[in-house]
């Protein structure tokens, strides 16, 4: 029956990746807490979504959509994913999963509340949101709230977002995966569990796209932020 429940939720997280571009681990890490470690999970998480969004950033593209700040904020990301996954080895399991649950709750009431309006960030403001966005993303292998409230606050397109996220999953994941391996975090349960989840990922990512024609991005994406701020309150009361 544990089987049953972690397939399900893995599945409802990769059909809102592929249909929104993003929330892959924002979905699935509150409740699969229940049964993993951060430790166990966090990394898995990480190579799920490196999976979905090379699979994105495959596609054939008329032009380029990642302008030159957002690959300043990319590379940057990148950088500071690793002082990030050096962090989850050497934080006890209690404190990492409340911080978690607060963090998550925080980060999905700012997306939620996002501003509508267009901002101009300056270069300097792209790298320490890179840097933050990047550190966070190698802690708890979630990049959602945070970027996404960025993308929107500069009025990206629907497929610079999705493009923009995609890059910067990958960059950051492979950087936190090579401090996962310095670390001795990626073990063989951890690839086991991987090659269990990907057939589902891949399914969620193929269907999800599809839905996404018919049905506005943002209903989907609302829902998201909703359905993991009730888990991480509900994470919360657990380990108070």
């Amino acid at each position: 029956m544990e089987l049953f429940w972690i397939l399900l939720i893995v599945s409802v997280a990769s059909l809102i990746k592929g249909i929104t571009g993003f929330g892959f681990a924002l979905v699935a890490l509150p409740p699969l807490l229940i049964w993993y470690t951060p430790v166990q999970i966090i990394p898995v998480l990480l190579l799920c979504n490196l999976l979905s969004s090379v699979i994105i950033v495959l596609q054939k593209k008329d032009q380029a959509l990642v302008k030159p700040e957002y690959k300043t904020l990319i590379i940057w990301g990148g950088l500071f994913s690793l002082m990030g996954a050096a962090l989850l080895k050497y934080i006890p399991e209690n404190i990492m999963i409340r911080a978690i649950s607060v963090v998550f709750i925080v980060l999905t009431l700012l997306s939620i509340f996002s501003f509508k309006r267009t901002v101009r960030i300056s270069k300097l403001t792209y790298k320490i949101s890179g840097g933050l966005i990047g550190f966070l993303t190698g802690a708890v292998s979630v990049s959602g709230p945070p970027l996404a409230l960025l993308l929107n606050l500069t009025k990206v397109s629907n497929r610079e977002f999705r493009e923009i996220f995609s890059w910067f999953n990958i960059v950051t994941s492979v950087v936190a995966i090579a401090g996962y391996l310095g670390m001795g975090l990626l073990t063989h349960e951890t690839i086991k569990t991987v090659v269990l989840f990907a057939p589902i990922l891949y399914m969620g990512s193929f269907i999800g796209k599809r839905i996404n024609s018919f049905i506005p991005g943002i209903i989907f994406r609302n829902a998201t932020l909703a359905i993991t701020l009730v888990s991480c309150i509900v994470l919360l009361i657990r380990t108070a």
